[in-house]
């Protein structure tokens, strides 16, 4: 027969197990993709189909460049009380970790200017970060604080076309 303290930690160690999975399990549970982020709070929300007329890639700003000269600075201003190497050295390495540090936070800069035309006849230019649909394709247009773009099957846009003729 074990001693009543050897049975209670044995019990306590193989109940943190159930314990900690239905746990996470919860928490899992509310990591959901559907769910609507605040900033979308009393926004206008707007759902259309449309026709990809044109896709081009683009570039969004970075500040690489201002992020290397600040670290440069600061490199060179914390060894100001060095010599001339040690300021040279300290700039340098200032603005390279500066450089790294802002591109690592902005992380890919390739965006796409998507030209649509909306199944109700209007022209719609959308920018967004990836690259869902190519030139011809049909696309569902969720704008809500931010835009998405779905690909669809040609069928719904030429539903959603049947349906707007009508009004």
């Amino acid at each position: 027969m074990l001693p009543n303290n050897l049975l209670k930690s044995i019990m306590r160690k193989f109940c943190v197990v159930p314990v900690t999975l239905i746990g996470f399990f919860f928490l899992t549970a509310c990591a959901n993709s559907q769910h609507v982020d605040h900033q979308a709070k009393n926004q206008f929300v707007t759902e259309f189909y449309a026709w990809v007329e044109n896709v081009e890639k683009i570039k969004f700003k970075s500040y690489v460049g201002e992020g290397t000269a600040i670290g440069a600075v600061d490199g060179l201003l914390s060894n100001a009380r060095g010599n001339r190497q040690d300021m040279l050295a300290g700039a340098i390495i200032g603005g390279l970790f500066g450089g790294l540090l802002t591109a690592l936070m902005e992380g890919d800069t390739t965006g796409y200017e998507y030209q649509l035309a909306a199944v109700d006849g209007d022209l719609v230019s959308v920018i967004a970060d990836d690259k869902s649909a190519e030139q011809g394709q049909c696309v569902s247009v969720r704008v809500a604080g931010d835009v998405r773009i779905r690909l669809e099957p040609m069928g719904m846009c030429n539903e959603a076309a049947k349906e707007y003729s009508q009004f």
